[in-house]
């Protein structure tokens, strides 16, 4: 009973939801802090540093710090690699590792400094920086494929068996295209609202539907673009003791995702299949001309165009030599999202006549508020030769909040995706901590050895049903009328691990390099737009089989140079 109340909730949800959720949102309000490669080494854990242009995005008053002119430029590298492991049926019967990895260029800082010094000597207020920077703030850089065999469930059997007996004239924009692109096919009398997919066998019954033979079958997932904060900087020196700023930070994203997902037949002739051609005549059926089921392919891709605005102001303290505590606070960022989406549908069959393609496309704009954070920071100087630095931050996610342009960015109200997604994001959303900590040893005044380590934990949760005790996540939420109780985070923990080597010359010219890498959590991915179906063999017996899902452990590993000059 549980399986068959799961597979309706999120039946109803998909047949109304938009290209939006929680999840599109989520990359837009993360922060995975890049910044020059001395940030970096030092795990950026930099919030009582200061002193370096990719600090200023973690706290402004660090460009108050040093009293000369600095230009920095940081070029990177980045690889990406990930594992994935299939199981045909949910079980957990995986098959052998497969990897997939990618390389990406990257400019992740640029950045310039400029001093105004104070005319009075006797002034509190020694000098004043202005700044103009740019930081990476997250990269999308996510490369997966899954592929494996199955006799029993399939893609466009899920798809079939998810609309529970409603008409296409109200499905949703995806579901409709699958049914033009040929992979979905109504059987039994006209009207009757029973569909099969276009690689399901109907039995002579006409009372169910099953997969006749092997599939090969393959996901794939694909995230690409960045996150950059173009930050206008002020800071103040006060008698060399207590430092502020404040930044203007200006975030600019391109977002691309697409997700997909191919069957192939194992043996075509194992695949005689019962559909409707365009004129609405059958094909398959006794008497009547029959061909045979090839393959199909099912892909979604979004694009979004994201800039927005946030404010954000800190302070570094010097209350005894050798010590220095920082803090900031980072205003929420309000974005506009414009965003495009393309969803395509296609099916091959043996005689080619019956191919079916399809696609629709859309888009929208929308306004997005992300979550406020808060770091703070303490740093010692080991003698004159190092320091120690450790930092904390958090992000209360669940205060993001879509809202409709033609409104503002503050109101919630908008359209009913809108409503249902932020009560789903105040529910399944809270705090992400993170700590990060440096260590810097100068062996001599030209060479700085460095080391970093960070992690951050989960903002989602789950929670039970007061009710039934059954564990409720995010995606099968019944709605505010479902009672919900014991919340608890997922136990993802995204850890990174950095070292690096600083060069400062006896004239202007500093350079650092920087290596770090960052492991994600391992996250499993259902590739079946609906959670279940109804799985019938060809005797016609209900099989109580899962649906397929993998296992994702994603790495990436940054090297990053930067060179610079101070005068």
């Amino acid at each position: 009973m549980k399986r068959i109340l799961l597979s309706i909730s999120l039946t109803l949800l998909a047949l109304s939801a938009g290209a939006q959720d929680m999840y599109d949102a989520l990359p837009f309000a993360q922060n995975n802090y890049y910044g020059t490669a001395r940030s970096v080494a030092l795990g950026n854990a930099v919030t009582a540093l200061g002193g370096d242009l990719g600090m200023v995005g973690i706290n402004p008053a660090g460009s108050a710090v040093n009293d000369f002119w600095q230009f920095s430029i940081t070029p990177a590298l980045l690889f990406q690699s990930t594992d994935t492991r299939w199981s045909a049926d949910g079980s957990e019967n995986f098959g052998s590792p497969y990897r997939t990895s990618h390389t990406k260029f990257n400019v992740p800082n640029c950045g310039l400094n400029i001093v105004f010094y104070s005319d009075d000597d006797q002034s509190v207020l020694k000098y004043v920086t202005t700044g103009f920077v740019v930081n990476t703030v997250n990269t999308y850089l996510d490369y997966s494929y899954a592929h494996g065999s199955n006799n029993r469930t399939s893609y466009l059997g899920n798809l079939a068996g998810g609309v529970l007996g409603s008409s296409p004239g109200v499905w949703n924009d995806r579901l409709y295209t699958a049914y033009l692109g040929g992979q979905i096919s109504e059987f039994g009398p006209d009207g009757s609202c029973r569909y099969s997919g276009a690689n399901q066998m109907v039995a002579p019954s006409e009372a169910y539907a099953y997969v006749p033979g092997e599939l090969s079958q393959a996901s794939e997932l694909v995230r690409y673009g960045s996150m950059s904060d173009v930050i206008l900087n002020i800071g103040f020196n006060m008698s060399d003791k207590f430092y502020f700023g404040f930044n203007l930070g200006l975030p600019v994203s391109t977002f691309n995702r697409v997700d997909s997902f191919s069957e192939m037949a194992g043996s075509p002739v194992a695949f005689p299949v019962n559909l409707l051609d365009k004129d609405g005549k059958h094909i398959g059926r006794e008497g009547e001309p029959t061909t045979y089921y090839k393959s199909s392919f099912s892909e979604f891709r979004l694009v979004s165009q994201v800039s927005g605005i946030y404010g954000k102001f800190g302070f570094i303290w010097l209350p005894v030599a050798g010590l220095r505590v920082g803090a900031a606070i980072q205003s929420p960022s309000f974005l506009t999202v414009d965003e495009s989406y393309k969803y395509t549908a296609t099916t091959t069959y043996e005689d080619k006549k019956y191919d079916g393609n399809d696609e629709y496309r859309d888009g929208d704009i929308y306004n997005l508020r992300t979550p406020y954070k808060v770091n703070a920071g303490i740093a010692y100087a080991l003698g004159v030769n190092g320091l120690l630095s450790v930092d904390y931050e958090m992000a209360d996610y669940s205060v993001m909040k879509f809202s409709d342009p033609e409104v503002n960015f503050i109101n919630s109200g908008g359209s009913d995706w809108m409503s249902w997604e932020n009560r789903r994001m105040k529910q399944f959303l809270g705090v992400s901590h993170s700590l990060r900590a440096g260590l810097e040893i100068k062996p001599t005044p030209e060479l700085a050895v460095r080391a970093g380590y960070g992690f951050i934990t989960s903002q989602e949760r789950y929670a039970t049903d007061a009710r039934t005790g059954y564990m409720v996540y995010a995606e099968s939420w019944a709605g505010p009328d479902q009672e919900l109780k014991d919340f608890r985070y997922f136990n993802d923990v995204t850890h990174s691990f950095s070292l690096g080597l600083g060069y400062y010359s006896h004239g202007s010219f500093f350079a650092d390099a920087a290596v770090r890498l960052t492991k994600y959590p391992a996250s499993p991915v259902a590739p079946y737009y609906f959670a279940d179906y109804d799985v019938f063999d060809k005797d016609g017996k209900l099989l109580d089989v899962g649906m397929p899902y993998y296992t994702r452990d994603r790495r990436i590993v940054d090297l990053l140079l930067t060179i610079g000059w101070r005068f």
